[in-house]
């Protein structure tokens, strides 16, 4: 044989053998999975029309392909306040379902469960809870004392000694530690945390304890506040009651609800309705977003910043149901229209399979 002709057969097994261990040793193409507009919120619609027997649903920005995600079959206990972690992969949410018979209705505990349902297990005595953005730990408020009684009869209400809290939640589901109070607060009621994008600030409600009507304590104020409890800054000032901050998704600006709109119904709370405001993330720049004699509140953005969900009542006596709109408050659309209430909604992003 010759010698070209060996060299030839050489190199053609060598490279042969070389493709087959690449073939072998090449690592298999698993599922791929992308994260997904979604927005998760609380709806009475599968039971009667009652907060106290709520649910926890999944849906498109648009409205479509609502899909139940909590199920109470009893119709006793109330599921609310869903917020998707930042990988898309878990929900936190309020439950009241470990409740005394003592305790009042809209006394909360925090669970966590995976994103379809499955898995739910307790994290602590607590509400309205917000992830940091490396999804590692969450922030809410809860009674400093553990005995507290919420102030009003509202879903997640604040306790009469109610601070804020943050806590890992790997550590929670191990019950290596307990939450960490980042405000210590006495005499004063301290509610509606939300985590900054950034991860170095939390806005939150304040107000004093007790206050003369606590369904408007008109002197609540919007603050932020270092997670280690340091920095404390007040970021408005006026005579009316603001609520529920929500950073934007770049920490721009904050969204919330006052009561700077016409006066509300016959019998309601003294003081403006609410309406959805936006501001600066230092303070400056209100800006009113909506305006007329109906609740409109609990809003926030969507992950792209360009929109923001909020809740609507649509009348006297008739349920709450949410609405989208730009993030300069044009175009205001409606998503959904059942029965019982559809509200305190959370815009966030969902891990989802692409199929092949």
């Amino acid at each position: 044989m010759k010698t070209t002709n060996f060299r030839r057969i050489f190199l053609g097994l060598t490279t042969g053998f070389a493709a087959l261990v690449a073939a072998t040793t090449a690592p298999a193409q698993g599922p791929q999975f992308e994260l997904v507009s979604t927005i998760a919120f609380t709806s009475t619609r599968t039971c009667p029309p009652t907060v106290f027997s709520a649910e926890i649903f999944l849906m498109n920005p648009d409205g479509t392909n609502v899909r139940r995600v909590t199920e109470n079959l009893d119709c006793v206990n109330a599921d609310a306040l869903p917020a998707l972690s930042p990988d898309g992969k878990k929900i936190v949410f309020d439950s009241n379902r470990l409740r005394l018979s003592t305790e009042l209705r809209n006394t909360s505990d925090l669970f966590l469960m995976n994103a379809d349902g499955t898995e739910q297990n307790y994290l602590s005595r607590g509400s309205s809870a917000s992830w940091s953005p490396d999804g590692r730990s969450i922030v809410f408020h809860a009674s400093a004392s553990g005995d507290g009684l919420p102030t009003t009869t509202d879903p997640g209400a604040a306790t009469s000694d109610s601070d804020i809290f943050t806590a890992n939640v790997d550590d929670l589901l191990a019950g290596l530690t307990a939450p960490r109070n980042v405000t210590n607060s006495a005499d004063i009621i301290d509610n509606d945390p939300d985590w900054s994008p950034d991860g170095t600030k939390i806005a939150f409600t304040r107000h004093s304890a007790p206050a003369l009507d606590p369904r408007n304590p008109s002197d609540a104020e919007i603050y932020v506040i270092n997670p280690d409890g340091k920095g404390l800054t007040r970021l408005t000032f006026n005579d009316y009651e603001e609520r529920a901050p929500q950073w934007s998704p770049d920490g721009s600006r904050i969204v919330f609800m006052a009561r700077v709109g016409p006066p509300p119904a016959p019998n309601a709370p003294l003081g403006g309705n609410f309406e959805v405001c936006v501001m600066n993330a230092d303070g400056t720049n209100f800006v009113q977003l909506t305006n007329n004699t109906v609740f409109e509140g609990g809003p926030n953005f969507s992950p792209d910043g360009q929109k923001i969900v909020f809740i609507r009542t649509l009348g006297p006596g008739q349920g709450q149901e949410l609405f989208s709109m730009n993030a300069d408050g044009t175009n205001q659309v409606q998503l959904t229209a059942t029965p019982g209430s559809n509200t305190l909604a959370r815009w966030g992003v969902l891990r989802t399979h692409i199929a092949r």
